[in-house]
């Protein structure tokens, strides 16, 4: 009940630091406003489920990787729903939807592996058999977003975060808190302005520094993110 009630609030931190915001692309900012729907009214995932559908409809007209990037990112955040709400088995269900279709692609932006490994970070919880080779599935993945472009936020957040949830005792946890401080205090949203690419990352970079800091208890340090 503590986890469930400390995720609770750092997700409602999270929704008042986004409308405080960061530029949006439309995507993005349709999937985070039908996520807000679904945690503050009693509607549920229906707001979140129709942007599915619209996104869906969209992908039989054109098959763009965009679009399927999109599915993925609306998807993850189905699944944080789910999770909030207990539902773990649905949570995992769209985690593990949102993988395969990212893996699905041809030809991987910097973005798609970001995206891919996060997934695989958050499907990590759901998983005790095969733990090993999906964790090296996932740190290959964002190796191969950072190698592509090595100054993309997104790249950068999500190597912060499979860091520090790494034990020491296998060498985590040494650079994940400079990664996540310098991507929030030093890297552009975007490398290329776009309305259709994510501007993602920030947010997830001061949920994670938080996590951490309350876990190693320097709760202290959290005032700097108020």
């Amino acid at each position: 009940m503590r986890k469930l009630t400390l995720s609770l609030l750092i997700s409602f931190i999270m929704l008042v630091w986004t409308s405080k915001g960061y530029a949006q692309n439309n995507y993005q900012e349709d999937i985070k406003s039908a996520y807000r729907e679904a945690l503050l009214t009693k509607e549920g995932t229906t707001s979140l489920k129709k942007t599915h559908q619209h996104l869906e409809q969209l992908l039989v007209k054109e098959h763009t990787n965009e679009l399927s990037y999109w599915l993925a990112y609306n998807e993850y955040y189905m699944a944080k729903h789910f999770e909030l709400r207990g539902k773990k088995n649905y949570a995992e269900d769209l985690l593990d939807q949102g993988i395969k279709r990212l893996e699905a692609l041809k030809e991987k932006s910097a973005e798609d592996y970001s995206l891919l490994s996060f997934l695989q970070y958050n499907y990590m919880k759901y998983t005790s058999l095969g733990r090993i080779p999906l964790a090296k599935k996932m740190a290959s993945n964002c190796q191969k977003a950072l190698e592509l472009e090595p100054k993309n936020l997104r790249a950068n957040v999500v190597w912060g975060i499979i860091d520090l949830a790494r034990p020491r005792a296998f060498g985590g946890g040494k650079e994940g808190e400079m990664f996540l401080l310098d991507a929030i205090e030093n890297l552009s949203e975007q490398t290329v302005v776009s309305q259709i690419l994510p501007t993602w990352g920030k947010e997830e970079a001061y949920e994670a520094l938080i996590r951490h800091y309350i876990k190693v208890k320097r709760k202290e340090e959290t005032h700097i993110f108020v």
